[in-house]
């Protein structure tokens, strides 16, 4: 039989983790947990993220009357921008009764309170348009950003 003294020395002599160790080890698994946590909400907010700032792009009024239109082949618009930001492009979605296109105008540069005349090849073929959508592309802490939420949304367009 083994003595009691003996059990109870050789307890000993195992090597365990010290309160210190343990201290560590617990506020590293905290600090882990929190870093994970935190990256998880900030994800979340960025994709329900909206533009922060108020574009302020516009069609144009001329003689009272929005300047946009269709020819039966090419769509003519003039948009005016705000006096928040500049504005570094315009993306254009037309859909037709037949087709729908989106065309990116990286060469529509807007300066705050600028205008932008445009004029977009549109085949007759597709249909009449059934809707616009022009959204702003703009500078966001250095990275140029699509602004949907600030789009100019027409449902009819009129004959040029």
């Amino acid at each position: 039989m083994i003595s009691l003294k003996k059990l109870y020395s050789q307890g000993r002599n195992k090597k365990g983790v010290t309160p210190i160790m343990a201290s560590v080890m617990l506020l590293s698994f905290a600090v882990a947990v929190g870093v994970v946590v935190m990256s998880m909400g900030r994800a979340e907010v960025e994709e329900e993220a909206v533009c922060p700032i108020e574009v302020g792009l516009l069609f144009a009024e001329i003689s009272g009357r929005s300047d946009y239109c269709y020819d039966g082949t090419h769509l003519r618009f003039t948009v005016e921008n705000g006096v928040n930001v500049n504005v570094e492009g315009l993306i254009i979605n037309i859909i037709g009764m037949e087709k729908a296109e989106t065309i990116e105008l990286d060469d529509a540069k807007l300066g705050k309170a600028g205008s932008y005349v445009g004029k977009i090849p549109f085949p007759a073929e597709a249909g009449q348009i059934r809707q616009l959508k022009i959204s702003p592309k703009v500078p966001l802490k250095g990275v140029v950003e699509i602004c949907p939420d600030q789009a100019l949304i027409v449902e009819e367009v009129p004959s040029c």
